[in-house]
């Protein structure tokens, strides 16, 4: 089974990240399965970093570098177009800062044959202490729910990008990623679509640590906070329609909370900014 996967890099050398690195710990020494798989190290920093792919012997290792840093998108599109051409059955996406672990490469490498119902499969992702994916995709407030259960997810759920094995079969039949979600909800809208096309995920009994600056305002620039917001907004008004109503509600309480308890307010200002418009 040939698997194509994408790491995507933004000002950091690939030796670096902890998801290279924990590869390299886990992934590199399956001698018996690397033949099978083609890593993509997709740099959007604005100069080159120094990587020598040869010196990782029996890997397929390629390293691209786009200093026109149009978000993780490019990256994907990019890895799916590879995929294409060396007939890969999945692609598998990972950020910078995913800890990969032996249990879960070993899921990987020695997938069943699924039906093609299956678009997805996603492993339990963990951020301090807190398992933020997968979640159900039908509440604005997920993480007060029962988190789902390893197995066939019949209820729609979301689940973030890194760690997740997509289907060529099901990329191939959408056109591969929506270029709208440059970086952020681009997760979203790729767990809406399976849904959407009558497909279904699975998730595996395995847990991986996963760093998440978006869930602490101190850490987020407000360039980003925008991009999210901007990323939110089209999502709920154009594809998860239903939610849209509750989304603005939902919104509403964010600005207060924001005004009373996050030091920069200009977070909070731009929350009321998107709450204004239409």
């Amino acid at each position: 089974m040939k698997i194509t996967m994408v790491v995507v890099f933004y000002k950091q050398k690939p030796e670096e990240s902890k998801t290279f690195q924990t590869l390299k710990q886990t992934l590199f020494l399956q001698k018996e399965h690397v033949k099978e798989i083609e890593l993509i190290l997709y740099d959007n920093s604005p100069k080159s970093q120094e990587f020598h792919p040869l010196d990782y012997e029996g890997m397929t290792i390629s390293y691209i570098h786009d200093p026109r840093n149009l978000g993780i998108v490019s990256a994907y599109n990019h890895a799916w177009a590879r995929a294409k051409e060396n007939g890969s059955q999945w692609l598998l996406l990972f950020d910078h800062d995913t800890e990969v672990t032996f249990a879960y490469i070993n899921e990987v490498v020695n997938l069943p044959e699924f039906s093609q119902d299956i678009a997805a499969v996603v492993p339990k992702i963990s951020c301090e202490n807190t398992m933020i994916s997968p979640i159900y995709s039908h509440t604005l407030r997920p993480l007060q729910e029962k988190p789902p259960t390893p197995g066939i997810q019949e209820v729609p759920v979301m689940a973030i990008n890194s760690g997740s094995l997509i289907s060529m079969a099901f990329l191939n039949k959408v056109n591969g990623f929506n270029e709208e979600f440059s970086l952020d909800y681009l997760d979203h809208w790729l767990f809406f679509k399976i849904y959407e096309e009558g497909r279904k995920v699975w998730l595996l009994d395995v847990e991986l640590e996963h760093e998440l600056s978006v869930m602490d305002y101190s850490r987020i620039s407000l360039q980003r906070y925008q991009s999210i917001l901007d990323s939110e907004g089209k999502f709920y008004q154009n594809y998860k329609k239903d939610l849209f109503p509750s989304y603005r509600t939902q919104l509403f309480k964010r600005f207060l909370k924001q005004v009373l308890t996050v030091k920069n307010k200009k977070i909070a200002l731009h929350t009321l900014k998107r709450l204004l418009s239409k």
